[in-house]
């Protein structure tokens, strides 16, 4: 991730625009703060704050029926740790 001047934002968007469409993540800085980014678009889907809560209640839900499949007694942190590494790797 660059950081880069809003001074310089202004004077070079078109090349800015161009690297981020390129995977490049910029922090813009005013005054010696930061006040904006701008990232690829891709970005925005792991950003969106539904899109998140969607993706935590999915992975909620399919620990529940991880956990279906093996009633026995219940799991340790570590089991439950493998369950969602194992799900994880056959999606």
């Amino acid at each position: 991730m660059r950081t880069i001047s809003a001074l310089e934002v202004r004077a070079k968007f078109g090349q800015v625009l161009d690297e981020a469409a390129a995977g490049e993540r910029f922090i813009v800085e005013r005054g010696g703060s930061a006040i904006a980014a701008i990232v690829p678009l891709a970005d925005l889907d792991a950003l969106d704050p539904e899109k998140i809560r969607a993706r935590r209640l999915a992975a909620l839900d399919r620990i529940v029926r991880l956990r279906q499949l093996d009633p026995g007694p219940r799991p340790s942190t570590e089991e439950i740790v493998d369950w969602i590494r194992t799900d994880r790797e056959s999606h």
